[in-house]
Order: C-alpha cells, then sequence, then structure tokens
C-alpha cells in the first residue's frame, strides 16, 4: 500500500530495416508546421477540458500493430519521426459500438508539437488538408478512405509517417519527453505520448515498438535509454561545430500502450548485475543514477533479484527480455513508474546506505522495487 500511494501521489531481433531507409512516399511538408493555424487558435483560445465518461467508451476502428521512432536530441529542439503500421480493428469487426471516425485518431497536443510532416505510403503527392486528414484540437484524423487508397498500392499494408519538433527544455508540465537538470526523461502516464508525436494515446491500443532509435550529443548524453533489448549503439554525423554525436537502437517485441513508452538520456553511473531465470537464461541488470549516487544502488538491484526469483517461485513468471534497466535520479517528477523494461524511479526510493539509512528506509526500497517489477505482467 506504501509503494502504490508514493507511485500515484509522490511528486518530486530480427526486424525490419530502420524505417528512415525504407521508401518514402512524397510527404506533406512545409516550412510552415502543419498545425501551426490550430496551434495559434488554441493558444488564443484554450479549449476546456473534455470530460471522458468510461460508459461513452467505443473501440476504434483503426489501430496501431507496431511502431518505429527516431529520435533526434538537440539543444532546444527534438525531432521526432515515427512510423506507425495500421490495421483493422479486428477484434471489433463486425460489431456495431466501433468508433464514430472512419480513419485513424491519432492524439496530439498541437500546443506542444509542430507537426512537420505527413504522409501515407502508396499516395501519390501531398497529403490535402480535410480531405485526406482533418486537424482539430487535439487530434490528427487520417481519413479511411486515404488510408486504403494507400494500403492498396502498398501491398496492402496502411503505413503513416510524421515528423514532428517537440521542445523539451519547455516542457513544464514534465508530462511527455521533458527536460529536468542535465539529462532528458519521459513521463507517459496517463497522456504523456500524445505530447511527444501524434499517436492513439490510450491503453486499448496495444502496437509492438519493434525499434526506437535515440541519437543525442555523445559527449553530454553518453547513456541512451529505451524499451527492450539494446540492437545497435555507435557514433554518427549531425552535431553542430562537429560534435560527435551517438545513437542507440532499441526493440521492444511485446505489444504495449503508449503510457509505458519510456525515453532516458543523460550522463549517469551504472551498476551492472545478472539474474539467471529458471530456464537457464542469463539477464543484464543495469542500474543507473547520477554517479555520486552508484553506491548506494547495492541493496535496490538485490531487491530486484529477489522480486524475479519470488515471481517465479510463486507464479511461474519468467522474465521475457534479456535485459532489464533501472533509472533513480533526482530529477524524475514522480515516486516510481514501471515502464516496460525500464522501470524509472526517483532516488528517494531507490537509495540506500547503512551508514545514513533505516531499517524502514530497506523495506521501502524493497517494497517499491517489488511493485514496480510485478508491473511487467
Amino acid at each position: 500500500p506504501n509503494a502504490n500511494n508514493l507511485h500515484h501521489n509522490t511528486k518530486i531481433f530480427v526486424f525490419s530495416l530502420p524505417f528512415h531507409f525504407l521508401l518514402r512516399s512524397n510527404r506533406t511538408m512545409t516550412s510552415t508546421p502543419l498545425n501551426a493555424a490550430l496551434a495559434a487558435e488554441t493558444k488564443a483560445n484554450p479549449p476546456k477540458p473534455v470530460e471522458v465518461v468510461r460508459l461513452e467508451y467505443a473501440p476504434l476502428k483503426y489501430v496501431v500493430s507496431k511502431v518505429s521512432l527516431d529520435f533526434k536530441l538537440y539543444t532546444g529542439r527534438t525531432l521526432v519521426e515515427s512510423v506507425l503500421t495500421v490495421t483493422d480493428n479486428d477484434l471489433q469487426k463486425g460489431e456495431s459500438d466501433v468508433g464514430g471516425e472512419d480513419g485513424l485518431v491519432l492524439d496530439g497536443e498541437e500546443a506542444t508539437i509542430k507537426l512537420l510532416e505527413l504522409s501515407v505510403d502508396g499516395c501519390e503527392g501531398a497529403l490535402v488538408a480535410d480531405v485526406d486528414y482533418i486537424l482539430k484540437p487535439g487530434k490528427l484524423i487520417i481519413k479511411g478512405d486515404t488510408l486504403r487508397r494507400g494500403g492498396s498500392k502498398n501491398e496492402n499494408v496502411m503505413v503513416v509517417r510524421t515528423t514532428v519538433e517537440i521542445v523539451p527544455e519547455d516542457n513544464t508540465q514534465l508530462s511527455g519527453l521533458y527536460k529536468s537538470g542535465d539529462m532528458y526523461c519521459t513521463q507517459c502516464e496517463a497522456e504523456g505520448f500524445r505530447r511527444i508525436t501524434y499517436y492513439p494515446d490510450r491503453p486499448d491500443v496495444m502496437a509492438t515498438f519493434e525499434q526506437v532509435r535515440v541519437e543525442a550529443n555523445a559527449k553530454d548524453f553518453p547513456v541512451l535509454l529505451s524499451n527492450g533489448n539494446l540492437v545497435k549503439e555507435g557514433t554518427c554525423e549531425g552535431g553542430t561545430n562537429g560534435d560527435t554525436r551517438k545513437f542507440a537502437v532499441w526493440s521492444d517485441p511485446f505489444p504495449k500502450p503508449s503510457y509505458l513508452f519510456a525515453l532516458v538520456a543523460g550522463d549517469l553511473g551504472c551498476l551492472q548485475d545478472s539474474f539467471t531465470t529458471m530456464s537457464g537464461r542469463n539477464v543484464a541488470l543495469r542500474f543507473y543514477s547520477e554517479h555520486k549516487n552508484v553506491s548506494k544502488l547495492s541493496y535496490a538491484v538485490e531487491s530486484l533479484k529477489r522480486a524475479m526469483k519470488w515471481d517465479e517461485d510463486t507464479f511461474g513468471l519468467e522474465y521475457d527480455l534479456d535485459l532489464f534497466n533501472v533509472v533513480a535520479v533526482e530529477s524524475f517528477n514522480m515516486g516510481a513508474m514501471e515502464n516496460k523494461s525500464l522501470n524509472v524511479f526517483n532516488t528517494s526510493c531507490v537509495l540506500a546506505d547503512p551508514k545514513t539509512s533505516s531499517d524502514a528506509n530497506y523495506f521501502r526500497v524493497e517494497g517499491i522495487i517489488g511493485h514496480e517489477y510485478f508491473h511487467n505482467w
């Protein structure tokens, strides 16, 4: 109970080629963001909060099944490219209560997101506003006819591509991708992902984040993390004044809602360990924190290993990836967050030092570490 209250109330493989190498259709792109007029209108006349009533729930007609993302982090400007593989909502096909829009409904806060590019694979020429897509407060809707037209010329695969620009440094809500101190971090529960890019940001849309590529200045951000397994990392060009940039590519094979997406970029120390599962697999455990705090992570590591073992002994649940990352930093705005394979904590929930910590501190660390790990299921 204490861990749960803290979590909610404390404020403090083989896959397709990287999407930026795939053939693109013609893209709708201008020097002025496609949603600039809507953003100005929203700023001048902020819409009133919309009450969401559970009894009015209806499934979407189109959902996203696969996602590829590319983040390029620059000072004062972050570019996010997304490739969304879209499918009919087969689970609800034929039912009368499927959502009202004949199209892909994407959530996005136009006051935060600048929509720079938009395209649908297979559709020739630039997409036309109000004909192929609709922008309205908090929404980008790709019309069903546009999706089907593109899919008919793309081996019946519907793919939507967007490029947006966001400014994490200005994100004072600390929801979505924000910069706090010298690091970037995300908090996507409950509706933070719509502040990162246009996406059906609701928990009934379960998609596989096949590839997430994160790129940043190599000196300032040597640690680049996201969900899943690390596929590749290295250096690349693109820095200002000849600065070296680093990239990391992550892949999570398990479908998840967008609120469990996570990204961390910073200069962090690391304590590494491992856990051998009941089937004999070796899982790498990596705990990241500010360099000065790494010496206080040992008890959290042991707590995680005990939680993993208890889950196996009690429920037969074996951890399902090759890597489990934990980030514990002073700048995280929540108590703890159970992002798939990348749990993020405020240091108050994880650090323990026998010289200064009480028994109650140790019990608290073990309870919160276990609480967030068990969210894996």
